[in-house]
């Protein structure tokens, strides 16, 4: 069985935390709703796409607490695309002043618990995304590359000594060190939080590394160690002591598409799989906008007019200069 995956996490205020392309207060409903357009996005085109692949959403919240956005039934749209909804809570909680931001991402990793504990067979290959990923080519082929691999990764071309959400390489170096008791021949890659892609036996094998790290990594940060301070800190060195895996390049890319940053290239019309953290508010949203209006006509179009991949429609093009205008402006005023 091929698995595509996204999530999402509601925090109460107790659990509120900042998201740089979103802003401060992950509690808000205004807040939560931009993540509830990317998931209702995510599915579309994915269903679209991979029709045979069965499509879950994880969360903390039941469906029936799923809220009505710009006047689409969020339950009931799920339910029309037959994604199956599975409720979990997260327990993979990082204490307060543990980094600031993205308080729930560890939430993944109770997502690969609960998918251990499933009866399914070790052929079965599980993609999980990020919401604002958008799928808009059929993956069979990657889920034949993840079953040739067992692992995928994607690895971020960060120089050692740049500021990786708190850490650089050579910081991770220390802590892997502190881990292994040696230290890495050269500092380690930094592998993309955004996908995971494995096999299911793979799964349980990191979930068998992952709890003695969770424990080291809260014991730093009681010390004031430097630590791995999100997810993708956190699975790289997973991927490390894995060891073996293949590379997700060919299928996807985090693409930056707002007038501070940009870095599309005309290749990436090709990947099946486009990150686009800078188009919540933007393409996303667009596209949501669509499909609260029952328009389906834009999942067989030229997707990449919309959210800027490899170029957008003109007009649209300044609407978004204008609102990631604004936005960082209002990030920058903290």
């Amino acid at each position: 069985m091929n698995s595509i995956c996204t999530w999402i996490y509601l925090d109460s205020p107790e659990e509120t935390s900042e998201y740089p392309q979103v802003g401060k207060g992950s509690h808000q409903s205004d807040f939560q709703k931009v993540y509830w357009r990317c998931v209702a996005v995510f599915f579309a085109l994915s269903k679209h796409y991979n029709p045979t692949s069965r499509h879950i959403l994880f969360s903390n919240k039941k469906a029936a607490e799923f809220p009505v956005v710009d006047g689409l039934n969020i339950q009931q749209f799920l339910q029309e695309q037959e994604v199956d909804i599975v409720t979990i809570p997260l327990t993979w909680q990082t204490p307060e002043g543990y980094f600031g931001k993205w308080r729930n991402q560890f939430y993944i990793f109770d997502i690969l618990q609960f998918i251990e504990r499933q009866e399914v067979s070790d052929e079965s290959a599980f993609v999980v995304l990020d919401s604002d990923c958008v799928i808009h080519a059929s993956l069979e082929q990657l889920f034949r590359e993840i079953r040739k691999n067992a692992l995928m990764v994607l690895p971020m071309p960060y120089d050692e000594d740049f500021n990786i959400n708190g850490i650089t390489r050579k910081g991770m170096q220390e802590v892997y060190a502190a881990l292994d008791g040696h230290f890495p021949a050269t500092p380690p890659l930094y592998y993309g939080g955004e996908v995971f892609a494995a096999t299911l036996p793979t799964i349980r094998q990191i979930n068998a590394i992952a709890p003695g790290v969770w424990q080291h990594m809260l014991e730093r940060h009681r010390n004031g160690q430097i630590k791995f301070n999100e997810e993708a800190h956190f699975l790289s060195y997973c991927y490390h002591k894995m060891g073996r895996f293949g590379l997700l390049d060919p299928f996807i890319k985090r693409i930056w598409t707002s007038p501070k940053y940009n870095n599309v290239s005309p290749e990436d019309d090709r990947l099946p799989i486009w990150h686009l953290p800078s188009e919540k508010t933007g393409g996303i949203a667009l596209l949501f906008r669509f499909l609260a209006n029952n328009d389906r006509r834009w999942m067989d179009a030229d997707l990449g007019k919309y959210l800027g991949v490899p170029k957008r429609k003109k007009y649209l093009d300044f609407k978004h200069f204008l609102k990631h205008t604004w936005v960082y402006k209002r990030l920058t005023s903290f």
